[in-house]
């Protein structure tokens, strides 16, 4: 079976390309550490190149459904400095700033390459029954 009829295996493939690709960046970012005028380099957001796709909203159908906890748009993220020091030379790599995004890289490789997985164990189950 070709899994890139999924859908979801289309968008996992493609958030392990985008963070595969991010962590090349930090790399690169990290190496250039002590290179004078060498401005540190991210990637936009994976959300951003998403274009078109919405997030999928829960619809109540029944007046008897219990609403969600908490209405939308009551929690916001704390905003992080995009930079966080510039060293006199120009240099604006910040190692404890690129060790932050290289965690979070790894951390959100693992969880998609680890929903892939269970996707592709569900599937090889329902082969294996029939179903």
């Amino acid at each position: 079976m070709d899994f890139s009829n999924i859908a979801l295996f289309r968008l996992s493939g493609a958030r392990l390309d985008y963070l595969a690709q991010r962590h090349r960046v930090i790399a690169e970012n990290v190496v250039h550490a002590n290179t004078p005028d060498y401005k540190a380099k991210d990637l936009k957001p994976f959300e951003s190149l998403l274009g078109g796709i919405k997030p999928v909203a829960a619809a109540r159908t029944s007046a008897m459904h219990l609403t969600g906890g908490r209405p939308a748009g009551t929690v916001a993220e704390a905003r992080r400095p995009d930079q966080w020091e510039v060293t006199p030379d120009g240099n604006s790599v910040s190692l404890e700033q690129e060790m932050t995004k290289g965690s979070e890289t790894r951390d959100a490789f693992a969880l998609t390459a680890g929903l892939f997985q269970r996707n592709v164990q569900m599937l090889r189950a329902a082969w294996r029954t029939g179903g």
